[in-house]
């Protein structure tokens, strides 16, 4: 009966520990959605985006405000 209740006290709770901390990590990663890989079908709606609206002959920015490359950088200040 001692070695009953040694196994019970200390290897159960040790490995109910080591199974949590395992599914800690492991479980986000298998909650993810797939991730794409190179020679894979592109399964989404293409999006084109160009730099130069005016150039490509395309409408005004969604805003609302004309498009001018006067401005740029991060601030749009140079």
């Amino acid at each position: 009966m001692d070695v009953l209740v040694s196994i019970l006290w200390y290897a159960i709770p040790s490995i109910a520990l080591y199974l949590l901390v395992a599914a800690l990590v492991v479980g986000p990663r298998l909650a993810r959605r797939p991730r794409y890989r190179v020679g894979q079908p592109w399964a989404h709606e293409p999006l084109w985006w160009t730099a130069n609206p005016q150039g490509a002959q395309l409408a005004p920015a969604a805003d609302g405000h004309a498009v001018t490359g006067e401005r740029g950088g991060a601030r749009g200040s140079w």
